[in-house]
């Protein structure tokens, strides 16, 4: 199991995280990236990881 956390702080607003995640638990309003879903439906692909340029995801092994 994983889990998905994530900087808001951090977030560029680019969207590349809520495109490149296949369990479709993040999320873009047009201004700021947020997990949608529970955090724990993360696959653990670390897609979002991954396409984000400012670092802002972390995925860790529960």
């Amino acid at each position: 199991m994983y889990m998905v956390s994530f900087d808001e702080e951090a977030c560029t607003g680019c969207d590349s995280c809520a495109d490149g995640c296949p369990a479709g638990i993040l999320r873009f309003d047009g201004e700021k990236a947020s997990v949608a879903g529970d955090p724990c439906d993360c696959m653990g692909c670390e897609a979002c990881v991954a396409v984000c340029p400012a670092g802002a995801f972390t995925v860790t092994e529960l």
